[in-house]
This record gives C-alpha cells, structure tokens and sequence, in this order.
C-alpha cells in the first residue's frame, strides 16, 4: 500500500513541477513573450508571501480570544484577506516596474509565471518529497504523521493535480485583472481582483469541510468566469487563441 500510493505521489508531484513548465513554454512560442516575463511573475508571487509571518500572528491574535462560532471564520477569512491583498499588490507592483508594459501577452505570461511557480514550490515538490518516502522508507514518517498518509485515498493526489491546473488558469485571470487597473489607470480592477481572490480562498477552504469535491467544484466555478473572461479581453483587442501556428 505504501508503494503505490508513493508511486501516485510521485506521479502527481512531477506533474505538478512539469505542467507550469510545458504551460510557459506554450504561452512565450504562442504570444512571443519571454522567460523574463514568466520569472518575474514567480519572483513576485515568492515576495507575497512575507505575509506569512503576518498569518502566523493574526493566527494567534484569534486563538486568544474566546472561541466562538466566528472564530472558524476568523481563521480562514485572514489568511483568505492576506493573500488577496499581498498577491495582487505584488501583481501590481511586478507589472509596474518589472514588465512595464500593459501588453495582455506579457500579462498571460506574467500570471503563468505567478501560479507556475506556486504549482512547483508549495505544491508539487512537498508531493514529489511525500511520495520518495512512502515509495522508499516510510518508517521514517512519525505514525502521527505516517498514519493519515496511508488513509489517503489513492486518487485524491491526482485531485491536487487537477486543482492546480485550476489555480493555474484563476493565477492569470487575475493577472490579466490587476493588468487592466494599469491598461485603464483605474485601480477598482485592483480592488476587484483582491476581492476575487479572497473570496475563492475563503469558500474553497470552507468548502472543504464538506468534501474535497465540493472544494475542487468552488474551484473550478473561478476558474471557469476568470478564463472566460480573459479570453474576452483577449478577443475584443484582436489576439487570437488558437492552437500555434
């Protein structure tokens, strides 16, 4: 049982890491971007996350209070708000004096970069590392920890997979939003894009007590209006999205 659920792990972390990388390579040949665009989206989305020492301490600062039926919201609705505000600001920042161009192709590129580098760093290589110890010593694992592992259904890495293909398409919708507060020198896209952004993460981890799917469908529903909307924007400015040429 070990093996072949370290075998999944190890299946869903490389595609994890490999996914972001074949969806970069597709968006600079199909729009004639560049790796600068994709690395200066990664590099931004690792600068957002100094807020997590921050969640760290607005963690305890709810934890000290007396718990309530609030307080469950409390805990997921901060780091919900942190993330949007710290994201997108980061989005912002990096299309202002990183990209310095309202060009939509190098937006695309720019948001591919952002949810690749989330894909690769917090997802896919914590999978990778998962399934090499249950597929080689998973003794070493503490039974508090190893125990939970072994009860993990053997699809649901594969689910973790589909959602970051997901948070992938959500990470350059969003881009393409914060890129329009530039192209149109109105920030409410800015604001719009934190507010979406907190909202998906407030409702996919809420959603979560009811289920992986229920989650994974909260997640899709983003995905789904953020891409069709981009693909709007891209259409009524005349770029085309078809296969390449």
């Amino acid at each position: 049982m070990p093996a072949a659920l370290g075998s999944v792990f190890i299946v869903s972390g490389l595609l994890e890491i490999l996914i972001p990388i074949a969806v970069g390579f597709y968006i600079i040949r199909r729009f004639g971007t560049s790796w600068r665009n994709w690395f200066s989206g990664a590099l931004m989305f690792i600068v957002s996350l100094i807020r997590i020492p921050l969640n760290g301490y607005i963690t305890q600062l709810i934890l000290a209070g007396t718990f309530t039926s609030l307080t469950y919201s409390l805990l997921v609705l901060a780091p919900s708000l942190t993330a949007g505000i710290f994201e997108e600001t980061a989005r912002y920042v990096g299309f202002k004096l990183l990209i310095k161009d309202d060009a939509y192709e190098k937006g695309l590129t720019y948001g591919a970069g952002h949810g690749g580098i989330e894909s690769m760093l917090l997802v896919g290589l914590n999978v990778l590392s998962v399934g090499f110890i249950l597929l080689t010593n998973p003794e070493a694992l503490p039974p508090g920890q190893l125990a939970p592992l072994l009860a993990t259904p053997v699809y649901l890495p594969l689910v973790g997979v589909y959602e970051r293909i997901m948070t992938m398409i959500i990470q350059i919708g969003l881009s393409i939003v914060v890129l329009e507060s530039i192209r149109r020198s109105d920030k409410k896209y800015l604001l719009a894009a934190v507010g979406l952004h907190t909202l998906l993460n407030f409702l996919a981890v809420s959603a979560a007590g009811y289920g992986v799917i229920v989650s994974e469908m909260m997640v899709t529903v983003f995905a789904i209006g953020l891409g069709y909307w981009t693909y709007n924007r891209l259409k009524d400015v005349g770029i085309k999205t078809g296969d390449i040429s």
